[in-house]
C-alpha cells in the first residue's frame, strides 16, 4: 500500500461504546458473511486452512475463486476486502417494479468464455420508522454481484484514482433497520464459530499468475544456475550435471519474486505419461458401484492431456537494523581485533619501558592522567555498549528469522520464545538447547564484552612498587606498567569475541528476517496477523497463562510469508520435536521479577550495601583488598550496571501496556515500542514524550556506565591520606605527603568520590520510585513473547483497522491511526463475537483489568457457558 493512500476504514467497526449496538451499513462489504442462506457454505469459512501458499496445489480452484456472483470475488490486485475496485459489492435495489429472486446458490460457469447474466434483486420492504435508504444516497455507493466487461471497465476507472473503500454512512447514522439488528446478531455467531469476517483471515492472494513457460523464457540464463562455492566448484567441474527442472523453477520464480516485491502464481503443466497405462478388463462397478465424479486421478479425456498444477512464490524481504547490517558487523569484528592487537602492543611497550613515571600526582600532565585514569574504562564501556545493542536486537528479531526460514518454525521456537526478559547469563544455555545460535553467539559475545572486558582492563593496569614500598617512601619514582598475566588473559578474549563477530556475522548475513520494516508494538503484531487464520488458534486464551498458551500451541507450525504471520498445519512437527519442547520455560507470574518484591527489595539492599561499601574500602584497613584485587570494586559496578539493565528491560517492555491499562490511551500508544530503541535514546525518547518513569530508568542507565568508570578509578586510592590532608592541614606543615604514595589528588579524588556517591542515590531514589509506582499486577500475563500479545488481541474489534496494513512501516501506521482517532484501553471489552473477553481493544471497554477477578464469570456468566451455568 502506498504512503499516499487514504486510510482504509473497514465497515465493521464499532467507534461507540461496547454496550450498545454497532453502527454497521447494510452496504458493507463483508467477504465472510452468508448472503445465500444458511444453504450456502463458504469454503473459507467452513474450516480453518493453512495458506495455500505453503505448498503446490492441485485440481480445482477453490469456490468463490472464479465465481464471478461469489461474496469471495475479488477483482483487485490486493487482497484487501475493502478495495473499491472490488466485484463482490451488491447490485444497486430497484425502487419499483418486480423481479425475481435471486438463486439460492451461485451457478459457476466454466472456462474463460462463459459469462454469467446479471441478476436483479427483490426489492427490500422498508420499515415504517427505517430510513429512506434510497434519499440518503447510500444506494448509489453499492456495487453489483455480477456484471459484464463493461460494467467491470467503468468501476476499475472509477476507482483507479482512489484506492480507498467506499464510504460507510453507518458509522454515523447507526443502524437503519431492524434488518441490522440480526445483521449484527448473526456476525457475532460466524466470530463466535471460528469464522472470522471484516476482511480478516482472508489469505495472501497472488499478485502476478505466469505459466511455466513464459517464466522460463523471460529469465536470465544466469539465474537458472545455481550459485556454487569457490571450494566446491574444482569438484563439481568434474561432475557436472544439469539442473532438474524443479529446483530451476524454485530458482527463478524465487528470483523473480523477490526482484518485483510480489507473490507470483506458477501455472506448472505436467506432461501425461509416456508409457501407455494398461486398465484392467474387470468392471468393478457393477460390485462396488460407481466411483465419485470428481476424484483427482480419473481420466477426464479418451485422449492423454496435461495436467495442470500451481506452485506460488513469495518474496522474501530482509529488513534488519543498521546494528545487524554487515558494515556494523565488520566494525565491531575490526574493532575487537584491533583492541586485542594495541593490547598486546601496549604490554610489549611496558616491558621494555614504564608507561608512565612521577614522583607525586601533581607532576602528571592532565591529559596523560585522563589518558591512563579514565580512557581505558571509558573504552572498555563503549565497547561493551557497542555489543550490547547488536545482542538486543538479535534476541529481539530471532523469532522472525526462524518464521521466515523455509518450513517455518514450531511455536515453541518462535512465537513462544522469550529472550528479552530472560536473565542474561542463562541466555546461551536457552538458545543453545533451541538451536538459535545467532542469540547464542550475540549473547556469549555481549557478556564477555560487558562483564569480562572491564574488569580484566582494570586489572592489567598496575602501579609500581607496591603499596608498603610507596608509603614507606612517597616520595620516590612510580611507574605505571602493565600486568603481564590479565593482560593476556584479556587479549585472548578481545579475540575470542572478534571470532564470534565472525560466525554472527555469517549468521546474520546467511539468512533473511522475511521484515519489509520494524516490528513495533502492538500495531506492528496485529498488521502481520489479520491475514490468515492465526488468531483462531488463542480463542479462550485472553487470561491464560504462559504454560496455557505453551501446551496449546507446541505442536502447532508458524510461518512467516509476505510480511504475515500464518499457520502451516500441513507441516506437523517430529515425534524428536515433541519431546524437546514438552515444558514451558517462561515465568507463571504475570509481572516481571525486578518490577517484584523478590526482584526490586534485594537489588536496593544490594546497592545500599555498595554504597556503604565505598567509605569502608576507602576509609578502613579493609583498603588493602582492594590494593590486591582492584578487579573487585569494578566487578560489583558491572553486576550494579547489568542488575539496572534487567530493571531498564522490563520497563520498556511493559511501559505501553501500563498506558493502555490506565484507559483511553492515544493512537500511537499502539506503534510505542522502547525495546527497539538503541541504548541512550530511550531516555530522550521518554522525556519526549512525557513518560517519567521511562526517562528515570534510562538515564540511570547511562550514569550506571559512569558509575563503571568512577568506581574503578578510587580502586586503587587510599582514601585515610586525604582524609588526614583535611584534619591536620592547619597543624602539621608536613601534613599531605602520604597522598604522593598514590597517583590521585585531592581534588581529583573528592570529585571522582562525590559522583560516585551521588550516582548510587540516584538509582536506589530511582529504583523505589519505579517500585512504588509499577509494583501492582496490571495484566493477567507478561506481553514478552509474541503470542501473548497475540492471545490479548485476538477478539478485538479494533483489527478491522489493521486489515492490509501488513506492509506499512512504523511511520505510516502512525499516521494511519492518528487519522483513525480512536482511543484505546486494556482491560475487559466486548469481542467480535459479542462475548466479553480480556485484552486491548479500542474504546469504550466495559471495564479495566483487575488481577484474579474474571469480568466474564462475574457478570452474565451464561453468555460464555449457557450449559455450565444452568
Amino acid at each position: 500500500m502506498d504512503s499516499n493512500d487514504p486510510p482504509r476504514r473497514p465497515p465493521l467497526h464499532n467507534s461507540s461504546s461496547s454496550n450498545s449496538l454497532s453502527r454497521i451499513s447494510i452496504v458493507s462489504d463483508i467477504t465472510d458473511y452468508n448472503w445465500y442462506g444458511d444453504d450456502y457454505r463458504s469454503p473459507t469459512a467452513g474450516r480453518r486452512e493453512s495458506l495455500e501458499s505453503l505448498q503446490s496445489s492441485d485440481g480445482e480452484q477453490p469456490r468463490g475463486a472464479d465465481d464471478v456472483t461469489s461474496p469471495l470475488r475479488n477483482e483487485s490486485p490486493g487482497w484487501s476486502p475493502f478495495s473499491g475496485s472490488s466485484n463482490g459489492g451488491y447490485e444497486p435495489v430497484p425502487v419499483t417494479g418486480n423481479a425475481p429472486k435471486p438463486a439460492r446458490k451461485p451457478s459457476r460457469g466454466f472456462g474463460f468464455g462463459n459469462t454469467l447474466k446479471k441478476r436483479a434483486h427483490e426489492t427490500i420492504p422498508e420499515e415504517d420508522d427505517g430510513i429512506d435508504m434510497g434519499q440518503i444516497g447510500l444506494l448509489k455507493h453499492a456495487e453489483p454481484i455480477g456484471g459484464d466487461d463493461q460494467d467491470r471497465a467503468k468501476r476499475g476507472a472509477a476507482g483507479s484514482d482512489a484506492d480507498g473503500p467506499p464510504v460507510d454512512y453507518s458509522i454515523t447514522l447507526g443502524p437503519s433497520t431492524w434488518q441490522d439488528e440480526e445483521f449484527m446478531k448473526r456476525l457475532q455467531e460466524h466470530e463466535a464459530q471460528g469464522k472470522l469476517t471484516g476482511g480478516i483471515g482472508l489469505g495472501i492472494r497472488s499478485d502476478t499468475t505466469v505459466k511455466e513457460s513464459e517464466l522460463l523464457a523471460t529469465s536470465p540464463v544466469a539465474e537458472r544456475a545455481p550459485r556454487t562455492p569457490l571450494s566446491r566448484s574444482f569438484s563439481l567441474a568434474r561432475n557436472k550435471s544439469s539442473l532438474g527442472r524443479g529446483a530451476t523453477l524454485k530458482r527463478i520464480g524465487q528470483s523473480e519474486a523477490n526482484k518485483s516485491g510480489q507473490v507470483i502464481e506458477v501455472i506448472i503443466e505436467e506432461e501425461p505419461p509416456a508409457t501407455p497405462v494398461h486398465h484392467s478388463m474387470t468392471d468393478l462397478s457393477s460390485m462396488s458401484g460407481p466411483a465419485g465424479m470428481n476424484q483427482p486421478g480419473m481420466r477426464q479425456s479418451t485422449f492423454p492431456t496435461n495436467t495442470q498444477r500451481k506452485e506460488i512464490f513469495y518474496p522474501q524481504p530482509d529488513w534488519k537494523p543498521f546494528s545487524m547490517r554487515w558494515p556494523y558487523l565488520l566494525g565491531l569484528v575490526v574493532l575487537s581485533a584491533g583492541l586485542g592487537v594495541a593490547q598486546e602492543a601496549v604490554y610489549q611497550t611496558s616491558i621494555r619501558t614504564p608507561l608512565m613515571t612521577f614522583h607525586t600526582p601533581h607532576e602528571i600532565p592532565p591529559l596523560k592522567y585522563f589518558a591512563f585514569k579514565f580512557l581505558p574504562t571509558i573504552i572498555s564501556v563503549s565497547y561493551g555498549i557497542l555489543w550490547q545493542i547488536t545482542d538486543f536486537e538479535v534476541k529481539r528479531l530471532e523469532a522472525f528469522y526462524q518464521l521466515s526460514k523455509e518450513g517455518g518454525a514450531l511455536a515453541a521456537e518462535s512465537i513462544n520464545v522469550d529472550y528479552i526478559t530472560h536473565w542474561s547469563f542463562l541466555r546461551p544455555f536457552r538458545a543453545f538447547y533451541c538451536k538459535h545460535y545467532a542469540v547464542f553467539v550475540s549473547a556469549i559475545a555481549t557478556i564477555l564484552a560487558n562483564a569480562l572486558v572491564p574488569t580484566l582492563g582494570a586489572a592489567s593496569i598496575m602501579l609500581s612498587p607496591s603499596r608498603e614500598e610507596r608509603l614507606k617512601n612517597p616520595l620516590n619514582e612510580k611507574s605505571i606498567v602493565i600486568n603481564p598475566v590479565y593482560s593476556r588473559m584479556l587479549t585472548t578474549t578481545l579475540l575470542l569475541i572478534a571470532l564470534l563477530g565472525c560466525v554472527l556475522y555469517y549468521q546474520l548475513q546467511s539468512r533473511k528476517s522475511g521484515l519489509l520494516a520494524d516490528v513495533k508494538g502492538i500495531a506492528g503484531l496485529a498488521s502481520m496477523a489479520v491475514v490468515s487464520h492465526i488468531l483462531m488458534d488463542f480463542k479462550d486464551m485472553d487470561v491464560a497463562t504462559h504454560k496455557d498458551i505453551h501446551h496449546r500451541l507446541k505442536d502447532h507450525r508458524y510461518v512467516l510469508r509476505n510480511s504475515s504471520l500464518a499457520p502451516d498445519d500441513d507441516n506437523p512437527p517430529t515425534t524428536t520435536e515433541r519431546d524437546r519442547f514438552t515444558k514451558s520455560h517462561l515465568s507463571e507470574n504475570p509481572h516481571p521479577l525486578m518490577l517484584r518484591a523478590a526482584g526490586a527489595v534485594p537489588f536496593l539492599v544490594g546497592i545500599a550495601l555498595f554504597l556503604s561499601f565505598i567509605p569502608v574500602f576507602l576509609f578502613t584497613k579493609a583498603t588493602i583488598l582492594t590494593d590486591r584485587a582492584p578487579w573487585v570494586v569494578t566487578a560489583l559496578a558491572v553486576c550494579v550496571k547489568l542488575s539496572w539493565s534487567s530493571l531498564e528491560t522490563d520497563i520498556r517492555l511493559m511501559e505501553p501496556y501500563y498506558i493502555l491499562s490506565r484507559r483511553h490511551a492515544p493512537p500511537r500508544t499502539l506503534t510505542l515500542d522502547y525495546t527497539a530503541m538503541p541504548f541512550g535514546w530511550v531516555a530522550a525518547a521518554a522525556l519526549a514524550n512525557g513518560h517519567w518513569v521511562v526517562f528515570l530508568v534510562g538515564f540511570g542507565s547511562v550514569l550506571a556506565e559512569f558509575f563503571t568508570v568512577l568506581a574503578t578509578s578510587l580502586a586503587t586510592v587510599e582514601g585515610r591520606d586525604f582524609v588526614a590532608v583535611l584534619d591536620d592541614k592547619g597543624r602539621d606543615p608536613a601534613a599531605g605527603e602520604d597522598i604522593n604514595a598514590g597517583q590521585e589528588t585531592a581534588v581529583s579524588f573528592w570529585v571522582t568520590l562525590g559522583m560516585a556517591v551521588l550516582i548510587l542515590v540516584y538509582m536506589f531514589a530511582a529504583a523505589a520510585v519505579v517500585f512504588a509506582r509499577r509494583r501492582k499486577v496490571f495484566l493477567p500475563r507478561q506481553p514478552n513473547t509474541i503470542a501473548s500479545v497475540l492471545a490479548f488481541i485476538h477478539q478485538s474489534k479494533m483489527l478491522y483497522d489493521f486489515v492490509g496494513t501488513a506492509k506499512m512501516n512504523g511511520a505510516q501506521m502512525g499516521r494511519r491511526l492518528d487519522e483513525i482517532g480512536k482511543t484505546y484501553g486494556l482491560g475487559w471489552f466486548r469481542g467480535r463475537d459479542g462475548l466479553p473477553h480480556c485484552g486491548v481493544d479500542e474504546e469504550e471497554l466495559l471495564s479495566r483489568y483487575r488481577f484474579e477477578y474474571d469480568y466474564s464469570k462475574a457478570t452474565n456468566p451464561w453468555e460464555e457457558r449457557p450449559v455450565e451455568w444452568l
